[in-house]
């Protein structure tokens, strides 16, 4: 079955799970992992399914997964309230939840004793019909924050954590069919197994990576964004081990007390150069250039210009070069954030702006940070792959192909390997 997923990386997961499990075995259509984050987002995910649905042929369904068909971690019944243009359609068009497992038992599709057997099954299925050359894996799910820019929350409910036999046992079948590297993704996914997301006290993740370290060979461990409450220094020491990823990216949204307050956030500008100046001390075992990556939210209601210039000044500090920002949406269409009547919106003219210098900074930063990996052997680990053409990313999360990386000429190329060598800086 064909797909497309807008999004993040808990959507390719759940996707990977969706397209491995018997339920869509000798079906035919189209599968789409939907996207809300922003009202740009939305739009770009409905105009791709309005038409694809026209493109289906008699006893061919739209499969419709992601936060955009889900209410508090179900399938939405006022879906086609909401999204009144799929309502002539919704013959062809089948909603599905988040998680297949879940999806199942509570459509009765499927009992407890099954649900079991099933879940062992898709373990090595996922393995055997992977997606992607490198494993998206969700240890956690949903998030009880309530961020005033954020609407994830209104679709995927309260928090939920993975059992850790569970996630260690998905990585152990990964590796025995060559598996390399696992990304470890969720909505909140530092807030593993504390009672709430906002307890970042009693996280246990930095245990779990521990553990992954010590009960699996998986070779590389990637990180996905990171809330910076829950940054201890026993977690950024971990990133100093050579399994794990040399890049952190951070959920920073804005480097201003007075925003992060009216965001709704959990940290201050104090805990964000405590953290940032931990991060750019942590010495690697491979002596490997840390690249720090951030979320940032320009724009938001009551940013002064005093407050764009901390963030501006917290990128530059701290050579935040892999840079995820966008102007501030207000969810106008179909779904609203708390946020989007806020008072003092800021003008689109002066939030796209903002946004360009931001860029620009982050792209001289980059500059930098490549220049100093000349000096470095990096391992790219190859998601694509043709007779003199190969891209993917390295360690420190380099996009990496033909033209800028000389690999040690004994290794074989080819999709699912990692291969070393030297990159070759180009002036972006």
């Amino acid at each position: 079955m064909d797909y497309k997923v807008f999004g993040c990386k808990t959507n390719k997961y759940f996707t990977e799970r969706w397209l491995s499990h018997a339920y869509l075995d000798g079906k035919s259509g189209y599968f789409i992992a939907s996207c809300i984050v922003t009202d740009r987002a939305k739009a770009k995910w409905v105009k791709y399914a309005l038409e694809k649905v026209h493109t289906l042929k008699k006893g061919e369904k739209l499969y419709l997964s992601g936060c955009g068909n889900l209410k508090n971690g179900t399938v939405n019944p006022e879906f086609y309230t909401v999204y009144p243009e799929f309502l002539p359609y919704q013959d062809r068009i089948e909603l599905l939840s988040e998680d297949p497992w879940d999806f199942l038992s509570s459509e009765g599709k499927i009992d407890e004793k099954k649900q079991i057997q099933e879940k062992i099954r898709s373990f090595r299925n996922l393995s055997r019909k992977a997606v992607f050359t490198r494993k998206y894996l969700v240890i956690q799910t949903w998030c009880d924050n309530f961020c005033t820019f954020c609407l994830t929350i209104q679709a995927r409910g309260k928090h939920v954590s993975r059992p850790q036999d569970e996630i260690l046992q998905e990585i152990r079948e990964f590796v025995d069919t060559g598996g390399k590297e696992v990304v470890l993704t969720g909505t909140n996914l530092w807030a593993w197994w504390a009672s709430s997301s906002n307890r970042y006290d009693e996280s246990l993740f930095p245990s779990l990576v521990e553990a992954i370290l010590e009960k699996t060979t998986i070779e590389r461990i990637r990180i996905s964004s990171l809330g910076v409450e829950f940054c201890t220094p026993r977690l950024i020491e971990l990133f100093s081990e050579p399994r794990v990823n040399a890049y952190i990216h951070l959920s920073v949204q804005s480097g201003a007390d007075p925003i992060l307050k009216r965001m709704s956030r959990h940290y201050d500008e104090k805990k964000l150069h405590e953290v940032l100046a931990d991060i750019r001390n942590i010495k690697r075992v491979d002596s490997l250039p840390i690249n720090i990556g951030a979320d940032i939210i320009v724009g938001f209601p009551w940013e002064t210009e005093e407050d764009f210039m901390k963030t501006y000044n917290l990128m530059k500090e701290y050579s935040i070069s892999q840079l995820h920002a966008f102007p501030f949406s207000r969810h106008i269409t179909h779904e609203s954030v708390p946020a989007w009547d806020f008072p003092d919106q800021v003008p689109e003219k002066e939030k796209l702006a903002r946004l360009a210098r931001l860029r620009a900074l982050a792209d001289t930063i980059f500059r930098e940070f490549l220049q100093r990996n000349t000096t470095c052997d990096l391992e790219v680990l190859i998601e694509k792959a043709q007779k003199d053409t190969f891209s993917w990313w390295s360690e420190n999360y380099i996009f990496c192909n033909e033209q800028n990386f000389s690999p040690f000429p004994w290794q074989e190329i080819v999709r699912g390997k990692g291969i070393r060598g030297k990159y070759i800086f180009q002036s972006l």
